[in-house]
């Protein structure tokens, strides 16, 4: 695909800082096992996820390591919803043996930077997640990337993303401050254990200013060709 997916991010210094910190996190966990596919997952819907694994997969490209940012959210894709209808071929296209692998990938115009839309929405999301074919896609990918993120559906409400975590490097649980109970937050992880997925740490995101110290506190815009608003009052993600 000769077009560019267009990614255009607006950070503060302080959402800089943290995703610097996820993602040096992140590195200093290849010391017993390489960990080259992450899967980002989270309680429920609306929590910043999939802003959260843009926001490290860019992170990680400026560093000047070949990132792989995936939207394996085929049920409702949130990652490049704003350029699905003209990079409409994607992970549900491969997985259905539709296309070839290098034909679901798509460049963007930050370097090292590609993406993998969701492609059409299928009426088997978790069966095509649990074939032997997204099982061999990894394998590939992780020879030709240094990091693949994977943005998964909201374990709480779908099996998906225990299926993607059991087969990736590691799992990161992405919780919103002060939305999400306890009783919630301890099913998924245990629901993380019992696919045997390696849960590298936990993001608590949209912390309000009031909580959190003005050195921590942190607001961003974040868009795919167009404006978004503002929020004056949380962060959007936090680590």
């Amino acid at each position: 695909m000769s077009e560019k997916v267009m990614i255009n991010n607006k950070l503060s210094d302080a959402v800089e800082e943290a995703i610097r910190t996820l993602r040096t996190n992140i590195q200093f966990c290849n010391t017993d096992k390489a960990v080259k596919t992450i899967c980002l997952t989270s309680c429920i819907p609306n929590e910043g996820k999939s802003s959260t694994s843009i926001n490290l997969a860019v992170s990680m490209a400026r560093d000047g390591k070949k990132v792989l940012h995936m939207d394996a959210d085929m049920r409702k894709p949130r990652s490049y919803k704003d350029v699905t209808s003209r990079f409409n071929v994607g992970l549900s296209n491969y997985l259905s043996g539709m296309v070839e692998l290098d034909e679901a990938i798509c460049e963007t115009n930050i370097e090292n930077l590609h993406v993998m839309v969701c492609g059409p929405k299928p009426p088997n999301p978790a069966e095509l997640l649990g074939t032997e074919r997204f099982r061999q896609m990894l394998s590939v990918l992780k020879e030709k990337y240094d990091y693949v993120i994977i943005d998964t559906p909201p374990l709480g409400s779908m099996i998906d993303a225990a299926i993607v975590a059991s087969l990736t490097d590691g799992a990161i649980l992405l919780i919103e401050y002060n939305t999400v109970d306890y009783k919630k937050a301890v099913m998924v992880k245990e629901q993380l254990e019992k696919a045997n997925a390696r849960i590298l740490g936990v993001v608590i995101n949209k912390i309000p200013r009031r909580e959190f110290r003005s050195y921590y506190y942190y607001d961003y815009d974040y868009y795919y060709g167009r404006k978004s608003k503002r929020r004056s009052k949380t962060g959007d993600a936090a680590v």
